[in-house]
């Protein structure tokens, strides 16, 4: 073991340094830093280059069709918004300086500040407005097309001031208005309708703390410093994706010092991790839930009575020993826990497969033949659960979902796949049930998950309830939260009695770290939310980041 994991660090190695054999130079720790700089800054320095790993690949960077969370993660750091979530969850500035909500509430009004793009041209009100047109077009389809729902349009007012219109006055107008920006005269030159392709999708253009340099497909994406943003200056001359799907190839990389990050490391090795004097393990509250979709366009789960039966079948209590080692709580909902409207008060469906067996007879479901199958309308309980190979809480977990419904008798087969190739059957509904992880927003809004009209956004189930609708639609019109929290609360128990999918459980985060990177902070926003923050000491730095 010893052996191949030193073969496989010492290509890793070849790999890093020819990947920025062009703009940098190798140095080992023993060599002298620069004069003047002999001791350990407790100040920040800037300097260095950081090495992130990533569980998968992004799928684009174009925040316009992005719909992995990695993409999402890495395009915070090259494009910037009109305001931020701080890490006390309150809207601020960034590149907004200020904003004004109409007393009818109606319309908000943005003042931006000077800001620009990489090349150091002027980001524009007409670059905001002519992004937020897309977002909201039908031919560019964005997944993130229903979270603008209210807003109506969005026009430039003024020198450079933008002005959003809502439908309906909104109890969080600021949230409803932010969105990632790209340059006008870019857009103005591209086709809508071949978005699928466009340059922008792997070589995006920078009016944040990083901008793109290279991305090595299935290798690495490479980030350096924005000599020209507005903003406040990012430490690091440069960050390297490592794109890494197998979780123990992750580790051995933290181990051998090749990578400095890796994020939702599994409980059981964090305390390997702990043992290493190199390394520290990071403990933040998540927000990712895990859940067992059902496809409910399968005449199989087209009630809700056999789909909350199945729910009862599965041991979330032991799924969250087991895998996690008892570091997560029991999912009750799509809101994410750390929203205010997360209905705090709710418990799950017990663990009961008595209960299902019952609510199995009385939605129809019986053994005709004795083969300890259930059946129903010429249809066995037979189906195909989906998962990803490369997450061991899903690769492992469905194992134990598989044997729990088979208990109650389901027959339940596994298909375990690559991201890439699932997501592509999850999103074309070529899927019975999928084992998957959802990252809610902080918003405390779900409806790209549940809403009827949302197919071609999260809903992947294709679930439908008109009362769902109408209760999202009035809790997100309400302005007092005192008033919308009952109706939110209502909403989560309604998708108990009829859930598009088993919620099942949230785990904590834990990130392997490696000492040499000072102020990492990982949040429930992300786990590199402050990535502009982190920098190295000079005699801490493994590679010359010098630009020539």
């Amino acid at each position: 073991m010893k052996f191949g994991t030193r073969l496989w660090s010492l290509g890793v190695f070849i790999f890093l340094a020819g990947l920025i054999s062009t703009t940098t130079g190798c140095r080992s720790k023993q060599e002298p830093s620069p004069s003047g700089l002999d001791k350990t800054p407790d100040t920040p320095v800037p300097g260095g280059m950081a090495v992130v790993a990533l569980s998968s690949e992004p799928d684009v960077l174009n925040p316009l069709i992005r719909r992995s969370a990695v993409a999402g993660r890495v395009l915070a750091e090259i494009l910037d918004t009109l305001t931020e979530v701080d890490e006390g969850l309150n809207n601020v500035p960034r590149i907004a300086d200020s904003w004004e909500l109409s007393s009818d509430r109606l319309t908000i009004l943005y003042h931006l500040r000077p800001w620009r793009w990489q090349d150091g041209t002027a980001l524009t009100a007409q670059d905001v407005v002519a992004t937020f047109n897309l977002y909201k077009s039908e031919i560019i389809a964005s997944p993130s097309r229903g979270f603008y729902r209210d807003v109506e349009s969005a026009r430039v007012v003024g020198e450079n001031s933008v002005e959003y219109h809502f439908s309906r006055p909104l109890p969080d107008p600021v949230s409803r208005t932010s969105h990632q920006i790209l340059p006008a005269a870019i857009l103005a030159k591209l086709d809508p309708n071949q978005v699928d392709v466009w340059e922008l999708n792997r070589s995006p253009v920078s009016s944040g703390p990083f901008r793109f340099v290279s991305w090595d497909y299935s290798r690495a994406l490479t980030l350096e410093r924005n000599e020209l943003y507005s903003g406040t200056p990012a430490l690091l001359d440069r960050v390297v994706f490592r794109i890494i799907e197998e979780p123990a190839t992750r580790l051995f990389a933290l181990e051998a010092g090749e990578v400095d990050f890796v994020g939702d490391i599994a409980p059981h090795e964090a305390q390997r991790i702990r043992e290493n004097p190199d390394l520290e393990v990071m403990t933040t509250d998540g927000r990712k839930y895990y859940h067992l979709l059902w496809n409910c366009r399968n005449p199989v789960f087209e009630d809700a009575l056999t789909r909350r039966a199945l729910g009862m079948a599965i041991d979330r209590s032991r799924m969250i020993q087991t895998l996690l080692g008892g570091l997560a709580e029991p999912a009750v909902s799509p809101v994410a826990r750390v929203a205010w409207n997360h209905a705090d008060g709710m418990v799950p469906d017990p663990y009961d497969p008595n209960q299902t067996s019952s609510l199995l007879a009385e939605a129809g479901w019986k053994d005709i033949d004795g083969d300890g199958v259930l059946e129903r309308g010429g249809y066995r309980l037979e189906f195909e659960i989906l998962t990803k190979q490369s997450d061991p809480v899903r690769r492992e977990g469905v194992v134990i979902l598989r044997e729990n419904l088979n208990r109650v008798g389901a027959q339940v087969n596994i298909k375990i796949l690559e991201g890439a190739a699932g997501w592509e059957l999850v999103r074309g509904g070529k899927f019975d049930a999928y084992f998957g992880a959802i990252i809610p927003n902080l918003f405390g809004d779900p409806s790209s998950t549940i809403h009827s009209d949302a197919y071609d956004q999260y809903n992947n189930g294709f679930y439908s309830n008109s009362k769902v609708d109408s209760l999202l639609e009035a809790a997100k019109g309400e302005l007092d939260n005192e008033v919308a929290l009952p109706l939110w609360v209502e909403l989560q128990t309604l998708l108990q009695e009829d859930p598009p999918a088993a919620y099942l459980f949230c785990p904590q985060r834990l990130d392997g770290v490696s000492k040499r990177i000072r102020e990492v902070r990982p949040h429930v926003l992300s786990p590199i939310n402050n990535l502009a923050e982190w920098w190295i000491s000079p005699e801490d730095r493994k590679y010359l980041t010098k630009r020539h």
